[in-house]
């Protein structure tokens, strides 16, 4: 095996390496993103349950001022 070989055989086995590094990194960010888009609408829900809440005792309100 002379020298051009060994660095051909190197050089596959890095760029095999950086391509299975990067298609990981890729898929932990697509994970990472759907799990911060899934704590979101939790957060979202809850927000909007509060306000419904808000928005009940603000009607009752206006119809206690009404009667």
């Amino acid at each position: 095996m002379d020298l051009q070989t060994a660095f051909y055989i190197i050089g596959i086995i890095f760029m095999s390496l950086m391509l299975l590094l990067t298609i990981g990194i890729i898929v932990a960010i697509m994970v990472l993103r759907a799990k911060i888009n899934a704590i979101h609408r939790q957060i979202d829900e809850k927000l909007s349950i509060f306000t419904n809440i808000a928005h009940t005792g603000a009607e009752v309100v206006d119809k206690a001022r009404k009667i």
